[in-house]
């Protein structure tokens, strides 16, 4: 295969509906077994490569949520080494989940669409993924939510916590990023939550410039509405690529009835394609992981 001609891969917690994936042919990783016994992440992710390799595709960008969300990134980085002699894949972790990870999945197909190459598409991913960021409200009780600070006190002050997000239904704003979840509010009123979050959102926007953004829900319309409407509020220049439906894999970490929200400055978003040439060889490593951008205020 020609050297910009690689193959996309990535798992479902991306949340970009299947008739994307297919269009753009972007192939998720499937643990159902489809053909054959159910497997675990690193034998799915393994198979799936060797697979491609078998197709000509011996260059792979392997993208996934951060560990914190999703398992399969440690899983697709052990598969890689695993395949080190067949294909060359690598692992794009980033750092986030749900359609902030649609974002980098997005972009990697525009760069293949476009002719960027292998190294150069890895490097200019890698960026935006130290860019991108999650604003979540979780679900009481989800597994995102349950990633907070544990309360003093020990088992005593850990139940206590969880009566009173059960009895007055408090709920959590968090923020994830370059792989960390940060809780950055607390409340039982869903609308102080919801303005703390546009707030959140202009406050990138005055540090960064302007955004693009994109939500996902799972199955909470009210406060999917409310969620916009307080961001038109904010006058912040962020601009909305869509809206999806959380698949299973990031509702069963956000919970039902959660809403996310995946913000990026647009200047690394919609990069000019050329810009990214030699991006890859750029002191001799591929990407520029290690990136840091500022933190929400």
């Amino acid at each position: 295969m020609a050297e910009k001609d690689f193959a996309i891969v990535c798992d479902a917690t991306c949340d970009l509906p299947l008739s994307f994936l297919e269009k753009s042919a972007v192939v998720p990783v499937r643990l159902d077994g489809a053909d054959g016994p159910v497997l675990d992440e690193r034998a799915a992710a393994e198979r799936l490569y060797r697979s491609l390799a078998a197709a000509g595709h011996t260059q792979v960008v392997s993208v996934h949520s951060a560990a914190c969300f999703s398992p399969l990134v440690a899983a697709a980085r052990a598969a890689a080494e695993d395949c080190a002699g067949v294909a060359d894949v690598r692992v794009v972790d980033s750092g986030s989940a749900s359609v902030a990870t649609g974002m980098l999945v997005d972009r990697a197909a525009r760069y293949r669409h476009f002719d960027v190459a292998f190294e150069d598409a890895v490097a200019g991913l890698e960026t935006l993924a130290s860019r991108v960021r999650l604003l979540a409200l979780p679900a009481p009780g989800s597994r995102l939510a349950g990633r907070r600070r544990r309360p003093r006190g020990g088992l005593i002050g850990r139940a206590a916590a969880s009566l009173r997000t059960r009895v007055t239904g408090e709920r959590g704003l968090y923020l994830l990023s370059h792989g960390e979840v940060t809780q950055l509010a607390r409340n039982n009123d869903r609308a102080a939550l919801l303005r703390r979050l546009a707030h959140a959102v202009g406050t990138v926007a005055n540090n960064d410039g302007a955004l693009v953004s994109a939500l996902a829900d799972a199955g909470d319309a009210r406060t999917l509405r409310a969620l916009e409407r307080a961001l038109v509020e904010t006058d912040a220049d962020v601009a909305c690529l869509g809206t999806v439906r959380a698949l299973a894999p990031s509702e069963e970490a956000l919970g039902s009835g959660s809403v996310a929200l995946a913000i990026a400055p647009s200047s690394a978003y919609w990069r000019d394609e050329a810009s990214l040439a030699g991006l890859g060889s750029q002191n001799g490593v591929s990407g520029s992981g290690d990136e840091q951008n500022d933190g929400t205020g």
